[in-house]
């Protein structure tokens, strides 16, 4: 299982980060689109052409607009909209949709995150209580280049704000589309590892089906030898589940790639199969920075 269906149904079944409402951001879940009147037909969709090297967010981008197209539910009104002040570029809409069933137009922000949880980060949100934040703020990217509490601050501060400037609210006026009355919402879709002595550990504002494997740093890694058989999947494959790939590594074999990508600046996910053919998914991080 490895074709361009397989990473949009990957796409489709990522789970959001959170569930309904979390610091005034409601969430777009993909199961809002209604697929039922395609019956068995999925398979045989023509997916969107996706450009060779385009980013995971990007292919999330394009697999959205393909879900809201292909449903029964919504009609794209906009996607990706550029929004300018003169020659200066402002912000991009990510998503106009409207409604069918309800009858109401929305503003939708699509964010598509990996994360490793790594307790004790400072950071934090005014929107959030202190109880959301202690936990939230310990959401950062495998290569602590990111986390959540600073995408969630630019979701709040910048990118939904956008749609009531007068910029936006002029160019949406000559697209007869009515901004006033719009719904705002985030589909925020996330992969979540976490410490392997945290898998009991009640995550309160986590929705737990992001949890999809676990993480170790390099040193950890490097004394955890075993006979299983390793996998390194390329990043546009990291959404689907763990699985055998063309091209298998032993331990020896794989040590030494996972540092190279490491001393490059990227976390590598590793795929482990185990003897008992079970398969496990976790990612390689740099022992060195924890800020």
């Amino acid at each position: 299982m490895n074709t361009d269906f397989d990473r949009f149904k990957a796409f489709y079944q990522t789970s959001s980060f959170w569930q309904g409402t979390l610091g005034g951001l409601k969430q777009f879940p993909l199961s809002n689109f209604n697929f039922n009147h395609l019956g068995q037909r999925t398979e045989t969709l023509e997916l969107p052409a996706i450009p060779a090297g385009t980013v995971l967010g990007k292919r999330a981008e394009y697999f959205f607009r393909f879900c809201a197209e292909q449903s029964s539910n919504y009609k794209v009104l906009l996607a990706n909209e550029q929004i300018y002040r003169g020659n200066r570029t402002l912000g991009e809409l990510d998503y106009i949709l409207y409604d069918l069933h309800n009858k109401r137009t929305l503003h939708v922000e699509l964010v598509y995150k990996f994360y490793i949880y790594e307790p004790g980060k400072p950071y934090y949100s005014n929107y959030l209580t202190p109880a959301q934040n202690r936990e939230l703020a310990c959401y950062v990217g495998p290569n602590r280049r990111d986390y959540f509490i600073k995408k969630f601050e630019h979701l709040k501060n910048n990118q939904l704000p956008l749609l009531s400037i007068p910029e936006t609210q002029a160019h949406l006026k000559t697209l007869q589309i009515e901004a006033a009355a719009m719904e705002q919402q985030v589909c925020f879709l996330a992969h979540v590892y976490i410490p392997r002595a945290m898998w009991s550990h009640d995550f309160k504002y986590l929705n737990k089906r992001c949890i999809k494997g676990y993480y170790m740093d390099e040193f950890a890694f490097a004394k955890a030898e075993t006979t299983h058989t390793y996998y390194l999947p390329e990043k546009k494959q990291w959404k689907m589940m763990a699985q055998p790939l063309q091209e298998s590594y032993s331990f020896q074999e794989v040590l030494p790639l996972v540092q190279d990508s490491l001393k490059r600046g990227f976390a590598p996910l590793v795929w482990m199969k185990k003897e008992d053919l079970g398969m496990e998914s976790f990612f390689v991080v740099s022992a060195l920075s924890k800020s």
